[in-house]
């Protein structure tokens, strides 16, 4: 299958997030949730969202003092599908499948604290 951008296993990473996740995500919260440096998954989010695989928001509202605005992502109809299927077709089975994936501490946090990091 041809993709259109490169999948590596960074990549691999954030897919996994987003689908592992009940809703949006902050880049920060990607970047946790994938065991990955946020100087990679900034890069990868701007590539599936240049691809029509995620969309994105800035944050409602003012943050707290001396924190910026987030930009939350989420994956679109189309990004959905597509990153399902590479996961499967890289892994062999999606992180909700996993009896013990790196992603699971994280998104646990993820849960209990409503996504935001």
């Amino acid at each position: 299958m041809e993709h259109p951008f490169r999948i590596t296993s960074a990549t691999l990473d954030v897919m996994e997030a987003f689908l592992a996740s009940p809703g949006e995500l902050h880049g920060f919260a990607v970047a946790k949730a994938a065991s990955r440096p946020t100087g990679s998954v900034y890069p990868i989010l701007a590539r599936m969202e240049q691809a029509g695989w995620l969309e994105s928001r800035w944050e409602d509202g003012h943050p707290e003092e001396g924190r910026p605005r987030r930009r939350f992502y989420f994956l679109t109809g189309t990004g959905a599908e597509a990153s399902r299927v590479v996961v499967l077709e890289r892994r062999g089975e999606l992180p909700s499948a996993r009896g013990s994936g790196k992603l699971r501490p994280a998104l646990r946090l993820m849960t209990r604290w409503g996504g935001a990091w």
